[in-house]
C-alpha cells in the first residue's frame, strides 16, 4: 500500500511541475514579449592586449596612441601569449533607452567598465600593477550614463585563467527588460532544480522502503548534489545572496563530486558484482576532490584552474565506469539498461557543457540541465521498474499460495471426509461401525415414535465364519465379509442402516418397515447371501447366515427413550438368533417387542 501511495505521488508531482513549467513558461514569455524590448551586442568590438597607456598628470587612460583591432567575438579574442589583461572597445547601438542598462552573461574573471574617461562599474579588483583575483563568475548589469551613446564603452578585462573575455550572451535595453530575462531563466531553472531535488527525495524514499539503504543513500546525495549545483549556477543564486565566489565554490566542487557519487550508486546498485574499475574510480575523484579543496587552502592555486583538469579527468572516469560495469549492466536487465542511459545522458550533457565552455562548440542552452534531470528521472525509474516487476512477482506468488491455498482445502476437506468416513465406517465392508450406527438408530427411532411410524431391526450371523478362516484363511473371510456387505447393501432400500456389528455379526435398521415387509426382505437377502459365490482352490465356499428380525408396529405405545428402546431392539433380535444357531441355522426368526410372541417360520 504504501508503494502504491509512493507512485501516485510521483505522478501527481511530475504532473504538477509539468503543469508549472507550462503556464509559468508561457506566462513568462508572453510577459517578455509585452516587455520593452533589448538588443544583442554581437559585432562591433575592438581589441587590445596589455595596459593602455597612462595620462601621467590625469591618470587617465590614453586610447587615442594605441592600435585597436577588430574582432568576431568578445569571448573569443585572437592573439594571446602571455598577457593577463585586455581592452575591449565597442560603440553601443544608439535607441531611445528609457533607463538604459548594459547586461553581461559572463566575465573571465574580473573587469572594469568605462565611458568618457569615468569608471562606471567593476566587478573586483585591478591593482596597480595590472593583478586581480578570481571572484566568482556573476551576470552583470551595468547602469549606463544618458549620454552613453555619445562615448564608445571600453572594458579592462583580467584574467590568468586559460580563457579571456566575456562568456555568453551581451545585451543593451532598459533594465526592466534586462532583469526580466533573467528572472525567466532563473524560474524555469528553478523547475529543473525542483524536479531535481524531488526525485531525489522520492528516489530516497523508495530505496528505504525497499531496504535498500545504501542505495537510497547514494541517490539521494547525487541528486542533492545535483540540485545544490544547479542553484549555485542558478542566475537567481545571486539575488538570494550575492556572493559570486562562493556561489562558484559551491557549484565547482559539486561538479567535482558527481563522479564520486555516482561511483557510489553504482556500488551500491551492484553490491557484490561490481567491478574494480568502480572503486577505482571513487578512489580517483576524491582524492581529486581532496587535492585540489587542498591546494585551495594552503596555496595559491585557484580552483577555478582545475576545471580544465577535471573535464579530461571527468570524461576518462565516466568512460571507465560504463565500460567496466557494462558486463554487470546487462545482468540487471531493464534496470541495467535504464542505468546506463541515465549514466550515458548524464555524461553527453555534461560533455557538451565541457565543449561549449571550452568554446568548441556552439552553445548550447540548458544541455547539462536536461542531461541531470534525465539522470535522477532515470534513477527514479530503476525503482519504478523494480517496483513493477515485484508487483508482478507479488501478483504472481498471491496467484500461486492462493492456488496452493485452494488445493490444500480440497485437500484437508477431503481428509476430512476421509475421517469422518473412518469414524463412522467400518473400515473392511464400508458399512456403518458400531458407535455411528448406535447414534444414527436412535436418531431414527425418535423420529419413529414421534411419528408413530413402524420400524424393524434386523440382526444376523454368519453361519460357521471360524470354520470357513480356519479352513480356507483369514483372506477368504475377508472376502466373505466384502461380499456380504456387497450383497446386503444392494439388497437393502436406499437409507437403511446397515452395520457391521461385531467381527461376523450385522444388523440393518429397516426405518418405515412393518413386521410383513421386513420379514420378506429379510428372506430375501438369506438367499442373496447363500447365493453368493466365493471359490478357493477351484472349491466353492458355501455360505449362510442365521437372522434374528425384531419388529415395531406401534412405536409411540412404548414409553422408553430411543437409546433403551434400541437396546431392547438389539437384545431381542441377538435372542432370536440365536435360536436360529439353536435350531439349525439359515433361517429367520421374526418378533415383535410383546414377550411371548416369538414364532419361527
Amino acid at each position: 500500500m504504501l508503494l502504491l501511495n509512493v507512485r501516485k505521488t510521483v505522478g501527481f508531482f511530475l504532473t504538477v511541475f509539468a503543469f508549472y513549467s507550462i503556464v509559468i513558461g508561457s506566462s513568462l514569455a508572453q510577459e517578455s514579449n509585452t516587455a520593452p524590448k533589448r538588443e544583442l551586442i554581437s559585432g562591433g568590438w575592438s581589441y587590445h592586449w596589455g595596459d593602455l597607456p597612462k595620462n601621467p598628470v590625469t591618470g587617465q587612460w590614453r586610447d587615442s596612441t594605441v592600435l585597436w583591432k577588430p574582432t568576431t567575438s568578445p569571448s573569443d579574442i585572437p592573439g594571446r601569449t602571455d598577457e593577463n589583461i585586455v581592452w575591449l572597445k565597442i560603440d553601443l547601438p544608439t535607441k531611445a533607452w528609457r533607463d538604459p542598462y548594459l547586461f553581461i552573461n559572463s566575465v573571465d574573471l574580473t573587469f572594469q567598465a568605462f565611458q568618457n574617461n569615468q569608471q562606471i562599474y567593476h566587478f573586483g579588483e585591478i591593482d596597480a600593477e595590472g593583478n586581480s583575483q578570481f571572484e566568482g563568475w556573476p551576470w552583470h548589469i551595468i547602469r549606463l550614463p544618458d549620454d552613453y551613446q555619445d562615448h564608445p564603452l571600453y572594458l579592462r578585462i583580467y584574467s590568468d585563467y586559460p580563457y579571456i573575455g566575456l562568456s555568453g550572451a551581451v545585451a543593451i535595453g532598459d533594465r526592466f527588460s534586462l532583469l526580466n530575462e533573467v528572472y525567466t531563466r532563473g524560474i524555469m531553472g528553478l523547475s529543473f532544480i525542483l524536479i531535481v531535488l524531488l526525485v531525489g527525495i522520492i528516489s530516497t524514499i523508495m530505496g528505504s522502503i525497499k531496504k535498500d539503504s545504501s542505495t537510497a543513500i547514494s541517490t539521494g546525495l547525487l541528486s542533492f548534489n545535483l540540485a545544490i549545483m544547479m542553484f549555485a549556477e542558478n542566475e537567481l543564486s545571486q539575488v538570494v545572496w550575492f556572493s559570486p565566489l562562493n556561489w562558484r565554490y559551491i557549484a565547482a566542487f559539486c561538479y567535482f563530486l558527481i563522479p564520486v557519487f555516482l561511483s557510489g550508486i553504482i556500488i551500491a546498485w551492484l553490491k557484490d558484482k561490481t567491478p574494480k574499475v568502480a572503486y577505482g574510480v571513487l578512489v580517483a575523484s576524491s582524492l581529486f576532490v581532496l587535492v585540489v579543496a587542498a591546494l585551495s587552502a594552503f596555496t595559491e592555486f585557484n580552483f577555478i584552474n582545475a576545471y580544465p583538469y577535471f573535464d579530461v579527468l571527468f570524461i576518462l572516469l565516466v568512460l571507465a565506469l560504463v565500460i567496466g560495469c557494462y558486463q554487470q549492466f546487462k545482468t540487471l536487465d531493464l534496470p541495467g539498461v535504464i542505468m546506463i542511459f541515465g549514466i550515458l545522458t548524464l555524461f553527453i550533457s555534461l560533455l557538451l557543457d565541457m565543449l561549449s565552455a571550452h568554446n568548441l562548440i556552439t552553445w548550447i542552452g540548458r544541455s547539462g540541465q536536461w542531461g541531470l534531470i534525465s539522470f535522477s528521472l532515470a534513477s527514479l525509474a530503476i525503482y519504478l521498474v523494480q517496483d513493477w516487476k515485484q508487483q508482478i512477482a507479488l501478483a504472481a506468488l498471491t496467484e500461486h499460495l492462493e492456488a496452493e491455498v485452494e488445493h490444500r482445502t480440497k485437500e484437508l476437506h477431503s481428509s476430512k471426509k476421509q475421517l469422518e468416513k473412518l469414524a463412522r465406517e467400518d473400515f473392511l465392508t464400508s458399512l456403518l461401525n458400531r458407535r455411528s450406527f448406535a447414534e444414527l438408530a436412535t436418531t431414527e427411532l425418535s423420529k419413529a415414535i414421534r411419528f408413530n411410524r413402524p420400524l424393524s431391526l434386523l440382526l444376523f450371523d454368519i453361519d460357521h465364519f471360524k470354520d470357513i478362516n480356519d479352513q480356507y484363511g483369514h483372506n477368504v473371510g475377508d472376502l466373505v465379509l466384502k461380499a456380504i456387505a456387497s450383497t446386503t447393501k444392494e439388497t437393502c432400500r436406499e437409507g437403511e442402516l446397515i452395520c457391521r456389528y461385531g467381527g461376523e455379526e450385522f444388523v440393518i435398521l429397516l426405518h418405515a418397515t412393518d413386521a410383513e415387509y421386513a420379514h420378506v426382505l429379510a428372506d430375501r437377502l438369506r438367499n442373496a447371501i447363500n447365493n453368493i459365490e466365493i471359490k478357493h482352490n477351484d472349491l466353492k465356499v458355501a455360505i449362510t447366515a442365521s437372522f434374528g428380525l425384531v419388529c415395531l408396529d406401534k412405536p409411540s405405545g412404548f414409553e422408553e427413550n430411543a437409546e433403551r428402546l434400541l437396546e431392547r431392539l438389539l437384545a431381542s433380535a441377538d435372542k432370536l438368533m440365536y435360536k436360529v444357531k439353536v435350531s439349525g441355522r439359515d433361517a429367520v426368526m421374526v418378533s415383535d417387542l410383546a414377550p411371548d410372541t416369538t414364532s419361527v417360520r
